[in-house]
């Protein structure tokens, strides 16, 4: 038993390396290998395999021992069971050898000698990938056709941020006319949906170059994305909405050129670094101011609109304070004008009023009654303050002087 187990993995070591070494010289020797080719050498090296098993088996089968000849046949069976695949209806598959590809393979029963070859199976619909924010009628479109495993969705919002005609390359005079004045001419940020649709003609192609289908996806995704990032820079959005169609064949072309599409240059001259894939369509589906940004640019706008209605409103406060100070100012000259006039006047008057009466009062006191009523006021007045002091000599003026006025009746 043992022995026989040696000798079978003994055979498809040999035979693996050999079929693995001329593999490798056959790639060397055509730049694009065949799948034909590639079939026929794992049949004739399965073959190979499976003969030697028998023959082993055959030989080593004696008649009083162990029939050999039904262990060998039912191993040969077990494993042709256990090497055959199936690919579905909607599948395209691949086989490697040791992790070297083989051929690509359709829908339908293949053979992939166990272990060493095995099958890498993706979808054979068309893929569509959605990139920016999906409307609810596009998300439901895209729900439906998920089933089918073809829709992958990047529904992070891809804002692109668009020069100005001032800025943009190769700007015509017809341009310049027809976009003056006009919103689109200026710089804007756009919410926008892209749309890519590609096939697979080859995995083992797409596994080789990229690894596998999602890696291809996001690497097709960021050559799109980066790709219209670099023309918004050097275009303005009126631009591209009058040329939609010739930025959806740019887009198209350099994705083309970057998986090197069947139908692109890069094809014709190395068909070998093709991706194996073609791309069908590649679309800006949607082109939107994006609400997120514009509503911070209005908050921006109300905020320097705020500012400057403040600013106004200062400035009107403070204008209108001055010229309240200076109206106050005026108002508090002109009435200290006529306050100082009016006590200009007034202490005229007095001043007047005061000169009349001490020309009067020296008249008076030319007479001794004159005299005598002067010294009584004044004594009065002193009197009131607590302050009079009076002589004897003024107390014999003023008894003589009374000695005029009491008559001899009283």
């Amino acid at each position: 038993m043992w022995i026989f187990v040696l000798w079978v993995v003994s055979v498809m070591s040999v035979l693996g390396t050999a079929f693995l070494l001329w593999k490798i010289w056959d790639k060397k020797q055509t730049k694009r290998q065949s799948p034909q080719k590639g079939i026929l050498a794992q049949y004739i090296g399965s073959g190979i395999i499976y003969l030697f098993i028998l023959i082993l088996g055959f030989l080593n089968t004696q008649d009083n021992g162990i029939d050999w000849r039904i262990i060998a046949s039912v191993f040969v069976v077990c494993h042709i069971f256990l090497s055959i695949v199936i690919i579905r209806e909607r599948e395209l598959g691949a086989l490697f050898f040791l992790g070297k590809p083989i051929a690509d393979i359709s829908s339908g029963p293949h053979f992939a000698f166990w272990p060493a070859v095995y099958v890498r199976r993706e979808t054979r619909n068309i893929i569509q990938i959605e990139i920016g924010v999906l409307t609810p009628e596009e998300r439901q479109k895209a729900e439906a056709l998920k089933s089918s495993e073809s829709v992958y969705l990047f529904e992070d919002p891809f804002y692109v941020n668009w020069g100005d005609i001032d800025s943009a390359e190769n700007v015509t005079e017809k341009e310049i006319k027809r976009f003056k004045d006009n919103p689109y001419a200026k710089p804007l940020v756009t919410a926008t949906h892209l749309t890519i649709r590609f096939e697979i003609f080859s995995l083992t192609s797409l596994i080789m170059k990229a690894g596998d289908l999602n890696s291809a996806i996001e690497l097709i995704r960021k050559v799109a994305t980066s790709t219209l990032i670099s023309y918004a820079g050097k275009s303005f959005v009126g631009r591209a909405l009058s040329q939609m169609d010739q930025v959806d064949e740019m887009l198209k072309t350099t994705i083309e050129n970057f998986v090197v599409d069947p139908g692109s240059e890069r094809y014709q001259k190395k068909p070998e670094h093709s991706w194996g894939v073609n791309i069908r369509r590649s679309q800006i589906t949607r082109m939107g101011t994006a609400k997120r940004l514009s509503k911070a640019m209005a908050n921006r706008g109300k905020a320097i609109y705020d500012a400057q209605a403040e600013k106004f409103r200062l400035a009107e406060t403070a204008a209108g304070e001055a010229e309240a100070i200076k109206l106050k100012a005026e108002a508090d000259k002109i009435r200290l004008e006529k306050e100082g006039a009016g006590r200009a006047e007034a202490e005229r008057l007095l001043f007047v009023a005061r000169k009349r009466g001490i020309k009067e009062l020296a008249k008076a006191l030319e007479t001794e009654e004159g005299k005598l009523a002067l010294q009584l006021e004044t004594l009065q007045t002193g009197l009131k303050e607590g302050k009079a002091i009076i002589l004897p000599i003024e107390l014999q003026k003023l008894a003589g002087a009374l000695s005029n006025f009491v008559s001899p009746s009283s």
